[in-house]
Formats: C-alpha cells, sequence, structure tokens
C-alpha cells in the first residue's frame, strides 16, 4: 500500500520537480528539513503528513 493512502494529507503541495524538501512550516510548528524523491505521482512528509503532488509535464532536474 502507497503511503499516500495510509495517511490524511495536512496540506496539499503541486510541484513542478521531482525532488522536493520539506520543513514543516515556520517557527515552533516545523520539523528538521528531509529531501523526498516522488517516484510516482505524488509523496507525503513523514513528518508532517504534507502531501506533494508531481504536476502534469514535471521535469525531472537531476538531483
Amino acid at each position: 500500500m502507497d503511503s499516500a493512502t495510509t495517511k490524511t494529507p495536512a496540506e496539499i503541495i503541486h510541484v513542478k520537480t521531482h525532488a522536493v524538501s520539506c520543513d514543516g512550516g515556520v517557527g515552533p510548528l516545523g520539523h528538521p528539513k528531509v529531501y523526498l524523491k516522488i517516484t510516482g505521482t505524488q509523496i507525503i512528509c513523514p513528518y508532517c503528513s504534507r502531501l506533494f503532488v508531481l504536476a502534469p509535464g514535471a521535469r525531472d532536474d537531476g538531483h
């Protein structure tokens, strides 16, 4: 089962690259910065449950 189907997203963020980072936001609500690689069409941050969705036509920037 995909991690995106096991958690309810806190926020949905549409991105244009396969490599994304998340720090959970500013102030005390944040978390350590993590770098995530979207291998399918979406990924959920393991800390804050933000859902990163790959936009159609997104490019792989090689990172």
